[in-house]
C-alpha cells in the first residue's frame, strides 16, 4: 500500500491535483445538482397554474428529485468505487444535462401532462447520483491530509453559494424569461463542466474490479426512507381521505423494512453499506450528526420565510428573503474558513460548538418568536445559524471522509450526499406534521383558526424548541467521535475491514 503524502502524490499514492482545478472541475456537477434541488421551489406555483393542477399533484416534482436522489446516492458512490469515480461522475453529468434539456422541453412542448415533467426531473436526480456521491470521493482521491480541508471547504462554499443563488435565478429566470428557463441553463454548464473534468483530472482507476452493486439493498433502503416522509406528509394532508390510516401504513411498512434491509445487508456478498465501515466512530457519528445539522437550518429557510409572509410582517418574497439571507452567506463564508480550520482542529472541537450555537439559536427562536418580534431578531439568528452551519460542515466533511478506506471512499461519499435529502425531507414533513398537530389541538381547546396569529406562533414555539432538543442531542453525539488521527486512520481501518 502506498502511503506517500508528499506534495506530488495524495495518501493512496493518485497525482495530486490543484486545488483551484480540483474544485472548480468538481464543483460545477455538485453546484447543478444542488441548484436544481432549490430552484424549483420558486417556480412551482407557476408550474401548478401552467398545468392547471393541484398542490398535491404539482409537490411530485419536488419528491420525484428528492426520492430519487435518496434511492440512487448510495448506490452511484458504489458504483463509482467499481467502475472509476471520475467515469460515474462524467455519466452523472451528462444524465443530468439530458434530463435537464426533457424539463424545458416538457414545459415548452409537453404541456398535456404534467407527468412529463416528472419524468424529466426523475432523469435529472439519477445524473445528480453520479455527481453528488462522487464528487467529495474525487476530492479525497486528488488531496492530502494537508489539503483537504481546504478542498473540501471550498467545495462546501459553492454548494452554499448554490443555495443562495437558486431561489434568485429561479425568480429572475421565471420572470423575465419563462419557466422553463431554469432547466435549460443546466445544458450548456453540464457541456463545459463534463470538458473541465476531463481535462483538469486524471482517470480512477476501479477499485473492485468484477463487482456488483447491491441493488436489492438500495431499494430497501429507499423504501424504508420513502415510508417515513410518506407517513409524516400523510399525516398532515388534510385533503386526503383517512390520512392517519394511510400515514399508520406506511409508517408500518418503514417499520418492517428495517429488519429486512438489515438481515439482506448482512447476507449481501457486496453489501451496499458495510457495517464494519459504519462501525467507525467518526463516519457514523459523523453521518448522523450531518442530519441533524440539515435539520437545523431548514426549519429556519422553510418555516420563518412562511410565517412572515402569511402574517404580513413583510410585504413581499424579496423582504422575507433578506431577512433570513444571512444563513445561506454565513453559511458559504464559514464553509472555506471551517475547512482550512479542519485541518490542524480536530472536527469534534469545531463540530460540537457549532451545533450548540444552533441548538441555543433555535431555543431563542422558541421563546421569543412572535407576530410583534422585530424582524432584526429573525435576521441575526438566521445568520448566526448559517455561520454555526458553515463552521460544522467542512470539519464534518473532512473528518468522515479522512477515516475512510480509499477503497470505501465512494460508499462514504454516497453516504454523506444522501444525509441531505434525507434531512431535508424529514426535517420538513416533521416540523410541518409538529406545527399542524398543536395548532389543530389548539383550535379544538380555543376554537380559533389552526392559522390565526395566536396559535400560528404556538406551533411554531414547539416546533423550534424540538428541533433545539434534536441539535443539541446531534452536538453531544459530535464529541465522542473521538480525536482526529488522519495519519494513520484510513490505514488502519482499512486493514481491520480485509
Amino acid at each position: 500500500m502506498v502511503t506517500n503524502t508528499n506534495s506530488q502524490t495524495s495518501t493512496d499514492g493518485s497525482p495530486k491535483v490543484p486545488i483551484i482545478k480540483l474544485v472548480s472541475s468538481i464543483g460545477i456537477g455538485t453546484f447543478m445538482a444542488t441548484l436544481d434541488a432549490s430552484i424549483v421551489f420558486i417556480i412551482t406555483n407557476r408550474i401548478k397554474e401552467f398545468y392547471g393542477v393541484t398542490p398535491n399533484i404539482v409537490q411530485w416534482i419536488v419528491l420525484a428529485y428528492l426520492l430519487v436522489m435518496m434511492a440512487f446516492t448510495v448506490i452511484a458512490g458504489d458504483l463509482g468505487d467499481k467502475y472509476g469515480n471520475k467515469l460515474v461522475f462524467q455519466v452523472g453529468m451528462v444524465i443530468f444535462a439530458l434530463g435537464s434539456l426533457f424539463c424545458y422541453l416538457a414545459l415548452k412542448f409537453l404541456v398535456s401532462s404534467i407527468l412529463w415533467l416528472i419524468f424529466a426531473r426523475i432523469i435529472q436526480a439519477f445524473g445528480a447520483t453520479g455527481m453528488i456521491s462522487n464528487g467529495m470521493a474525487l476530492i479525497t482521491k486528488f488531496t492530502t491530509k494537508n489539503n483537504r480541508g481546504t478542498a473540501v471547504g471550498f467545495n462546501n462554499l459553492l454548494i452554499s453559494i448554490s443555495v443562495i443563488l437558486g431561489p434568485v435565478l429561479g425568480a429572475i429566470i421565471g420572470q423575465y424569461w419563462e419557466v422553463g428557463g431554469v432547466f435549460l441553463i443546466n445544458v450548456p454548464i453540464g457541456i463545459v463542466g463534463f470538458i473541465m473534468v476531463h481535462l483538469n483530472l486524471p482517470k480512477t482507476k476501479p477499485l473492485e474490479e468484477g463487482g456488483k452493486a447491491d441493488y436489492l439493498g438500495s431499494i430497501l433502503l429507499a423504501a424504508f426512507l420513502a415510508s417515513l416522509i410518506l407517513s409524516a406528509s400523510f399525516f398532515v394532508d388534510i385533503e386526503l381521505s383517512n390520512s392517519n390510516i394511510w400515514a399508520a401504513v406506511c409508517l408500518g411498512m418503514g417499520v418492517l423494512l428495517i429488519p429486512v434491509f438489515l438481515l439482506w445487508e448482512k447476507r449481501a456478498p457486496n453489501p451496499l453499506i458495510d457495517f464494519r465501515l459504519i462501525k467507525n466512530r467518526k463516519i457514523s457519528i459523523g453521518l448522523f450528526t450531518a442530519i441533524t445539522k440539515h435539520q437545523g437550518y431548514i426549519v429556519i429557510i422553510y418555516h420563518v420565510n412562511l410565517f412572515l409572509l402569511s402574517l404580513a410582517i413583510v410585504k413581499n418574497e424579496i423582504q422575507a428573503g433578506l431577512i433570513i439571507a444571512g444563513l445561506p452567506v454565513g453559511m458559504a463564508i464559514f464553509a472555506v474558513i471551517s475547512g482550512k480550520l479542519s485541518n490542524t482542529i480536530d472536527a469534534r472541537y469545531l463540530c460540537t460548538i457549532a451545533m450548540f450555537c444552533v441548538a441555543i439559536c433555535l431555543g431563542i427562536l422558541a421563546i421569543f418568536i412572535s407576530a410583534s418580534a422585530p424582524t432584526w431578531l429573525y435576521g441575526v439568528i438566521s445568520t448566526i445559524i448559517g455561520v454555526c452551519i458553515g463552521l460544522f460542515q467542512s470539519p464534518n466533511a473532512n473528518s468522515i471522509m479522512s477515516a475512510t478506506p480509499k477503497e470505501k471512499l465512494g460508499i462514504s461519499s454516497g453516504l454523506l450526499g444522501l444525509t441531505t435529502s434525507v434531512a431535508i425531507n424529514l426535517g420538513i414533513a416533521l416540523s410541518t406534521a409538529i406545527l399542524t398537530f398543536v395548532t389543530s389541538y389548539l383550535f379544538n381547546t380555543n376554537g380559533l383558526d389552526p392559522f390565526a396569529p395566536s396559535n400560528y406562533v404556538i406551533g411554531l414555539k414547539w416546533v423550534f424548541a424540538i428541533f433545539a432538543i434534536i441539535t443539541a442531542v446531534g452536538a453531544i453525539l459530535s464529541y465522542f467521535r473521538g480525536p482526529e488521527d488522519r495519519k494513520e486512520e484510513a490505514q488502519t481501518l482499512q486493514m481491520d475491514i480485509l
